[in-house]
This record gives C-alpha cells, structure tokens and sequence, in this order.
C-alpha cells in the first residue's frame, strides 16, 4: 500500500515529543486551550508519568525484532488511543492531537520485522531498545531518533 506523501517528515523524536506533550501541558502555544483541565495534583501525576515513559530502563538487552516490533507497534498504537480519548474527552486540543497523529500513523506504516532486521545505525538501536519489555516506545525514539 502506498502512502500519500507528506509536506515534511518527522522524526522518531520529534513524533514521540508531540504525542507526549499534549498530555503533560497546560497550555498549548497558539492554540486554543482544552476544554477541559486536569486538577493540580492530577497534573502533577501526568507529567510524572510523562518523565518517566521518556527514561530508557534497560539499555542491555539484545536484538529481538519479533518482540521490538510488537513492543513498539503496541506502544504507538496506545499512545495513538490514549491521544483519541483525550481528545474526546476534552483534554486535548484538535490542532494539539493533528501535530502527533500522523507522525504516529506514518511509524506504525514502517514498523515490521523485515524493518529491523534491515536496520542500522540509529533504527538499530531503536529496534534493540524496543526490544526490552522494560522500555516504552517514546523513551526509545527521544534516545534513538530516526525518519519513518
């Protein structure tokens, strides 16, 4: 199947930033605030969360592309979920959820076993922090960013 192309790619980190942001911040620059706000201590328990999806826990497991792609689809596509719902639900502006979508969307595209075990460089190394059932995909691509 082939994509429509894009006025400009986003990387790996760029993507994982955009999808994390909105459900850690307040304010959103330019953009019309959300419906609806969390409660102080709430908030202070999502961007808690948020600091710790961005750390890479375990940097010593070995190549596994089976598992790095299920990991890192899985990881995309609740991140993509968790953004719909907070969309819905008032938490998340359109324009705010626009920016990370199809970032997301174009990852899962590229994402397979063939991907990785084709994979160098950074891409590589993406793949091999996916591999740790310990890591989450938004701390593997701000620490191994690459293009979809």
């Amino acid at each position: 199947m082939r994509h429509a192309p894009r006025p400009h790619r986003l990387s790996l980190r760029i993507a994982a930033i955009a999808a994390l942001l909105p459900f850690a911040a307040g304010a959103f620059a330019g953009d019309v605030a959300p419906s609806r706000a969390l409660p102080a201590d709430v908030q202070a328990d999502v961007e808690a969360i948020a600091e710790q999806l961005t750390q890479v826990n375990d940097t010593e497991t070995a190549l596994a592309c089976s598992k790095a792609v299920d990991n890192a689809r899985y990881g995309v596509e609740r991140t993509l979920e968790v953004g719909e719902k907070n969309l819905r639900d008032g938490y998340l502006t359109p324009s705010a959820y626009d920016a990370m979508a199809p970032a997301l969307r174009s990852l899962l595209g590229v994402l397979s076993v063939q991907d990785c075990e084709s994979a160098s460089g950074p891409r590589r190394d993406f793949y091999q922090c996916m591999s740790s059932d310990y890591n989450h995909v938004l701390a593997c691509g701000k620490a191994h960013p690459f293009e979809p």
